[in-house]
């Protein structure tokens, strides 16, 4: 029987997504304006809403603190909003998906955690507690003068067969011998399906797992950073389709509602063929405040 949610302060050192207060515990922070409550599911309740497991609510904010998480471990997880929506932290930086995955070899991802098969549906989101940090080997590169530029664009699905991180960098001997100072990758956050140029962004802080683990990106920065290269990627914040949970939260047989605090109702083009998917409303304070937090997230983490 659900109980009331629980006003309650959300801590000022919680940020929107996942936060690891220590080794073995996990914080989540949902923004989800005009809902009433969320449970969250996943691997540490056996997916069923329990009442320890519903959020507190602070305004607009819902949030959670787990503990007891073994350090180190992943655990799948998705919100389960006002009894009805299911979706994936929209801050996660890694999602299973039970359409795609299936798709990734073992040689791509090694060891990829399984999708939480009969259990729930949809993508999930995945946090991990006690992570080893990665430890950067270039930390003082320069980046090249900006007119002297010589810049590479890279999509890595069609780069090399492998279509991988890793295999991008096995073959910077080959780019560097063009004299190139800068690698810009397509986008490499989730997309759509597995196989696409990556204009189809889904979760803006999650490495696509099609071109293998994140910690194989940053190896082929550090390497790039090695040879003086500087490395650029794509973010494409025009848009969202379907599997976004930005665009879930919110919406009434496929059409943005006017309660979605990210998204315009109408598309801002007027031009039908310039259209693609679900269109951000830049003028909104939540679009800014994400675009700042997305463009910081990839020039600290990455």
């Amino acid at each position: 029987v659900r109980e009331d949610v629980t006003e309650e302060t959300l801590p000022e050192t919680y940020r929107k997504g996942i936060n690891y207060p220590s080794d073995n515990s996990a914080a989540l922070v949902l923004y989800a304006p005009f809902k009433e409550f969320v449970f969250v599911l996943g691997d540490f309740n056996n997916w069923e809403p329990q009442n320890e497991y519903q959020m507190k609510k602070d305004g607009d904010h819902f949030w959670l603190e787990i503990p007891g998480l073994e350090g180190g471990k992943e655990y799948a997880f998705q919100y389960l909003i006002d009894g009805e929506i299911r979706v994936a932290d929209p801050y996660a930086e890694k999602i299973l998906d039970p359409w795609n995955d299936g798709y990734i070899s073992d040689e791509t991802y090694p060891g990829l955690l399984e999708y939480p098969e009969g259990k729930t549906e949809g993508i999930v989101a995945v946090l991990q507690s006690g992570q080893e940090e990665y430890q950067w080997e270039i930390t003082d590169f320069q980046i090249p003068e900006k007119e002297k530029l010589v810049i590479y664009e890279l999509l890595i699905r069609d780069f090399t067969e492998e279509h991988t991180f890793k295999a991008v960098r096995e073959k910077l001997d080959y780019l560097e011998d063009l004299n190139i100072n800068v690698l810009e990758l397509m986008p490499v956050n989730e997309f759509e399906g597995n196989s696409s140029w990556g204009y189809n962004p889904s979760f803006y802080f999650a490495p696509d797992k099609y071109y293998g683990p994140r910690n194989e990106l940053k190896k082929l920065i550090d390497e790039c950073h090695k040879r003086g290269i500087a490395v650029v990627i794509d973010m494409v914040l025009n848009h969202s389709y379907g599997q976004s949970p930005l665009v879930q939260m919110y919406m009434d047989n496929w059409t943005i509602t006017s309660e979605n605090p990210w998204y315009n109702v109408d598309s801002n083009f007027k031009n039908s063929q310039l259209r693609w998917g679900y269109d951000f409303n830049h003028e909104a304070d939540a679009v800014k405040e994400l675009v700042d937090s997305v463009n910081s997230f990839w020039m600290t983490e990455y």
